[in-house]
């Protein structure tokens, strides 16, 4: 339970993925899919078009709900509509520093499944529920009785 319980207090700077992606929101939703699926990534960073713009973020559920099946009388071809179109902007960003406990309370009233970890106005890296679970996987079992 200590490593548990240490795992809430890190930093998210400890989790977050610092290798992620980008992609601009004049590409299509066709070339954010291909690189989802190169990177084995479900969102992607879409970068601001100018200093004025904010960072937005492209994900699996935005291009499944917004183009492959938005509704009875909507239709939008993936290889002609634009990430901007459908991306989710702006994004809920948190400071390096937060502790991932608070992080999750975060993503769980805002109803995200992913923030994105900023420092100086510029994206350093992004953290999902799947980096929390799988710190929790790579914690050691210390209880005889617990199931493997």
């Amino acid at each position: 339970m200590d490593q548990l319980i240490t795992l809430r207090t890190q930093p998210v700077s400890d989790l977050m993925q610092k290798d992620f992606h980008t992609i601009k929101g004049s590409s299509t939703v066709a070339e954010a899919l291909q690189l989802m699926k190169k990177t084995n990534e479900s969102g992607l960073v879409v970068l601001p078009r100018n200093g004025d713009d904010c960072y937005g973020i492209v994900t699996e559920k935005d291009i499944l709900e917004k183009v492959i099946d938005p509704g009875e009388d909507v239709h939008r071809d993936p290889w002609n509509t634009p990430v901007f179109q459908i991306m989710s902007k702006p994004i809920i960003s948190v400071n390096p520093g937060m502790r991932v406990k608070y992080a999750l309370r975060l993503m769980k009233r805002t109803n995200v499944r992913r923030l994105t970890v900023m420092d100086n106005n510029k994206v350093i890296g992004v953290l999902n529920m799947a980096d929390v679970l799988h710190a929790v996987e790579e914690l050691p079992v210390h209880d005889d009785n617990v199931a493997l």
